[in-house]
């Protein structure tokens, strides 16, 4: 198999967009940002300044989100794109750059939507793992049109956050999700340790919310 095949359809290397210019070194920056991020759930995380090499695999996709997927994925790892997420770039992007094999989202580890596009029969379908094996509960990526530590964005889901990595509790402004989504996450707080990982991604910067923390949805 040619590694034009391989890209699949029309992508070759003429037209993939740029992974990290260092993959080493861009990988361990991306992660130490990520352990702060699920260490500290809640806290905004600024992602510019980590490799201005990195080109995103299409316009649908944060540098966030890209440079998170970037580290986190490999051949071991399936990775679900859904819907404007899912393109021939995006598939062939994260295919050469990290081996990543697409699922279904019941059977991915790693799922990446649009926030706006996300219903409750995909995040229903998600992996939860088992109380026997916890980790094969899935970590949902979403690109969210805002994103902040105080209560200051207009028609966003204002959280308080409490759990493991906060001291009292923890503020976080979320929008483009729909109130459904944060009552169902609530209700996973029962089946821990199953559950999903978020990572909330806008633009350049991102927040976690492991799926220790207990949230409150304000309002």
């Amino acid at each position: 198999m040619t590694l034009a095949t391989h890209l699949n359809g029309n992508h070759d290397l003429a037209t993939l967009k740029r992974g990290f210019t260092e993959p080493v070194f861009g990988a361990q920056q991306v992660f130490r940002h990520l352990l702060d991020a699920m260490s500290l759930p809640g806290r905004v995380h600024e992602l510019a300044a980590v490799d201005s090499g990195v080109q995103a695999p299409s316009v649908t996709f944060g540098l966030a989100m890209t440079l998170s997927l970037l580290t986190l994925l490999d051949a071991e790892s399936p990775l679900h794109l859904g819907a404007e997420l899912d393109s021939k770039a995006a598939q062939a992007y994260f295919r050469f750059h990290c081996g990543a094999k697409l699922a279904e989202p019941q059977q991915a580890q790693f799922s990446a939507f649009k926030a706006m596009q996300l219903d409750a029969q995909q995040w229903q379908a998600l992996p939860l793992g088992s109380d026997e094996q916890p980790q094969l509960g899935g970590t949902l990526l979403l690109e969210i049109k805002g994103l902040d530590e105080q209560a200051a964005l207009a028609g966003a889901s204002l959280l308080t956050l409490r759990g493991p990595g906060i001291a009292t509790q923890q503020t976080l402004a979320v929008q483009g999700l729909p109130t459904e989504f944060w009552r169902w996450r609530q209700a996973l707080a029962t089946d821990f340790p199953r559950g999903i990982d978020l990572l909330l991604c806008c633009g350049t910067r991102l927040a976690a919310i492991p799926r220790s923390t207990l949230i409150t949805l304000e309002g």
